[in-house]
């Protein structure tokens, strides 16, 4: 029988939503509102036509984003990042927006990994099919092969979202950077590693 305070307890009587202990996929994200360009070739504070303002990336514009993984993460598995971003004007199907995704990763407590080491980068294209509204939530994802391990808990990826080719008549707005992961819980065992025993 289930009694107060047990795991099952809270599962089926005081949430029974939430699945305790479950794999799943969740979101690690770096809002470009609070992210830092390089003081030469960073986008532009821009109002979006509504009062709302965002980032208004041209060619060659990039900014930094940085991301703490988080003890959900479920060690092994690829993290897939994207970019949330939007056009100001219609589309017409075929024209397509490029983005570079660069970064270096390196876990924390002090175990001999760097973060000044070499960047990683790939690009990631978006083509237009001609649906889209102006103003549409695009999320550019990466491929299965760019996707990549985020080793453990505690580390830190740095990240860089550039633009780096676009054919489209409106303005692009840059939203926020993104890593899609998987989890296997609510967190780990320990606070630092092993993170796992």
């Amino acid at each position: 029988m289930s009694g107060y305070g047990s795991t099952d307890y809270v599962q089926e009587k005081l949430i029974p939503d939430l699945h305790l202990n479950t794999a799943g996929w969740s979101d690690n994200v770096s809002f470009f509102s609070s992210a830092r360009g390089n003081g030469t070739t960073e986008p532009v504070w821009k109002d979006m036509g509504n009062a709302h303002y965002a980032y208004h990336f041209t060619t060659g514009d990039e900014l930094f984003a940085h991301f703490h993984i988080l003890h959900d993460y479920k060690q092994g598995t690829d993290a897939y990042p994207h970019i949330h971003f939007l056009v100001d004007q219609t589309m017409t199907a075929g024209q397509q927006i490029t983005w570079r995704f660069g970064y270096v990763i390196a876990k924390g407590h002090q175990q001999g990994q760097t973060l000044t080491g070499a960047e990683s980068t790939f690009d990631m294209t978006y083509t237009a099919t001609g649906l889209e509204v102006a103003g549409e939530h695009i999320i550019l994802e990466c491929s299965d092969a760019q996707a990549f391990d985020l080793i453990e808990p505690d580390t830190v990826l740095m990240g860089r979202f550039e633009l780096i080719a676009e054919n489209v008549s409106g303005r692009v707005f840059g939203i926020l950077g993104d890593i899609h992961y998987q989890i296997s819980g609510i967190g780990t065992i320990n606070k630092a590693p092993n993170f796992y025993v």
